[in-house]
């Protein structure tokens, strides 16, 4: 809390913000999102997210839960 009063007497409105950059790295790139889509197009199978996030491991090496991928799948 007071380096955010520091930051506001410094900076102003604009030091409350955050910058970017702050908080955690994502583990997958759009390029990996784009790979699941294409899966889920060319396949005539099914997937449900446990498959997908397992796919996703094996195949790119990006651990995902499937809980997460379900909500950004939708």
């Amino acid at each position: 809390m007071r380096e955010v009063l520091h930051r506001w007497q410094k900076l102003g409105l604009e030091g409350l913000w955050e910058k970017p950059g702050h908080g955690r790295k994502r583990k997958w790139t759009e390029a990996d999102m784009t790979f699941l889509e294409e899966c889920l197009e060319q396949e005539p199978r099914t997937y449900n997210s446990v498959q997908l996030a397992q796919k996703l491991e094996q195949e790119r090496s990006i651990n995902l839960s499937p809980d997460w991928l379900r909500q950004v799948l939708i």
